[in-house]
This record gives structure tokens, sequence and C-alpha cells, in this order.
């Protein structure tokens, strides 16, 4: 148990980070490890996104996107209050793995010698994949009106970054650099990917060894947070905003609030469509990901060679 004095009070600290990466599966997992009572998430912020500033205002040109990350110290560590004695605290930010240069020596000011103690669980998908399934979640959610092709390119990313760091669909998904630095900082850093998930217990166990906490059933059947093409804006503009549906979830236990979530995420995903992406785009990105996914396989000691094939 990590503990934090801060303004006169002792504070719990995450015991375990999902730090990303972005649209590559973190949702899900957060989903599927809430079901275990020994593990914490704060039930009203799957991603804080504390550690990308860290006591600093988020200083984006979309003034909405500023009032997303929770960024106030105290406010962060609030999120645990409620956790239990006997349970593990985690936290889901996918900015983390992205902000990287940021986030690990915020960390290492909070955790100190700790931070050996830290387990990180980072989760992968092809970037090429992850860029695109990027894109459409945030035409889904009406940020996004370029074409995908618009959107790649470095120019479109040096301009539009600056209204949130979502739009930065190339960076997000060069994985080397950020892997190798988390596993240089934070030793207990473990790496699976999307494609892993699709194992099911095997794989969650996996996690719940990893995290020192007894196995047990877990619904493997969640899939959070689908992207795609809006069928109807507005019916899934419903989904995403209504107020109602909002108030009456907070209300809800955290394991009735996931339960309601996996059940929007199902009629979401049949409001979109999931239209693929250009041949030639793909091929362009095969190029430019390339290098660092051969890279990449060394780093985590896994064959990435069909993250390649077009």
């Amino acid at each position: 148990m990590f503990n934090y004095d801060y303004n006169g009070r002792r504070y719990r600290l995450p015991d375990f980070i999902i730090p990303g990466a972005a649209k590559s599966g973190t949702t899900t997992v957060y989903r599927l490890l809430s079901q275990h009572p020994k593990l914490f998430f704060p039930p009203s912020r799957k991603e804080p996104f504390y550690f990308s500033f860290g006591g600093e205002k988020p200083m984006y040109s979309d003034e909405q996107f500023n009032s997303i990350p929770i960024w106030e110290t105290e406010e962060y560590l609030r999120l645990f209050d409620t956790a239990k004695e006997n349970q593990l605290c985690g936290e889901a930010s996918t900015s983390y793995l992205y902000t990287y240069r940021k986030s690990l020596p915020l960390l290492k000011d909070f955790y100190g010698d700790g931070l050996k103690d830290l387990k990180s669980l980072i989760i992968l998908r092809n970037p090429i994949d992850r860029a695109y399934s990027h894109y459409t979640y945030l035409v889904r959610n009406g940020y996004e009106t370029r074409t995908f092709e618009e959107a790649i390119s470095k120019e479109e990313i040096r301009e539009w970054k600056k209204k949130r760091w979502g739009f930065d669909y190339l960076n997000y998904g060069e994985y080397t650099d950020q892997v190798t630095a988390f596993k240089s900082v934070i030793p207990q850093t473990k790496v699976w990917l999307l494609e892993d998930l699709k194992k099911g217990s095997e794989t969650t166990d996996e996690m719940l060894k990893f995290l020192g906490v007894p196995l047990m059933e877990l619904d493997t059947s969640i899939k959070a947070n689908p992207s795609g093409i809006p069928k109807n804006k507005g019916l899934v503009n419903l989904l995403r905003k209504n107020p109602l549906a909002k108030k009456i979830g907070k209300a809800l236990p955290p394991s009735l609030q996931g339960n309601l979530k996996t059940g929007r995420d199902r009629l979401m995903s049949k409001l979109l469509t999931k239209e693929p992406m250009k041949p030639e785009t793909r091929k362009h990105l095969t190029s430019y990901f390339r290098k660092d996914i051969e890279k990449l396989q060394t780093t985590i000691d896994r064959d990435l060679k069909h993250w390649l094939s077009d």
C-alpha cells in the first residue's frame, strides 16, 4: 500500500496503473479488473490524467477539453478515499504512456524509492489500427471533422494537437521509446497486446497473478468504448451524454455502474459503422511505423510481424 502526505493529511496512492496505449483495450481491461473485489478504481473517474499534468492546469486551445483532466493534487488524491484497507488501488489513464516525459518524473516525485514496487500494465495494439480507431472514436464523439488521410498528415497533427492531445494519431503509436522509458523507471511493468484479450481468462489470470490478488472468474465478454462512424449521430450522442442516465449511474454501486456501461457500449456498437481504411493509407502507415514496430519486438520480446502485413 502506498501513502502520500499532502497538506497535513495522509492519502492513498495507486498500487498499480494502466498507462495506455489509448484505443488499445485499456478500458476493457479496466472493466475486467474492476470486477475483482480486491481491486479498487475511483468510481467517478476511469482516467484522471493527473500524472500528465501534476498541479499544472491544462492549456490546450479546446477549453472543453481542459476541463476534463484532474490536475489539482488534492482532488486527485481524494479519488482513492473510499478504498478499503484490503484493496489495491489502481487507475487507468491512457495519457501516461503518450506523455511519458512528463508522467514518469512526476510518478518518481510521488513514489520515490517506492516506484520499484508500483505495478504498470501496458496494453498495446497494432499502431496502424490504433490510429484509425482513435480517429473514428473522435468522429463518434463529434471532435473530428476531417478525412483520416488529412488527420494523419504531420502538418495537420502539428496544428490540431494544440487543441487536445488525442489528435496526435502518429506519436500515440510510436511505442518503443514510451515502453522502454516505463520499463526503465518502473521495473514492474508488464506488456500485453490487444489480441491477448481474445484468450479470455488465460490473460486475465496472468494480470491478476501479476497484481498479486487471488484468481477469480471474470466476465471476459466485455468489449468497452467502441469506435466507429455513427449511423445516427443523435442516438449516439443520447447514449453518450444522457444526463439522466449519468445521474442514475453515479448513484449505483461500482459493480452495477460497470454493468450499465457495458450494456450502453453493446448498444452503441450496433449504432456504429466500421468503414475499412483505404488500402493505400494502410500501406503508408505500415511504412511509417515499420522501424518502430521492428524495434518494439526486441523491447517486449514478442513477434509483431503480423502488424506489418498489408
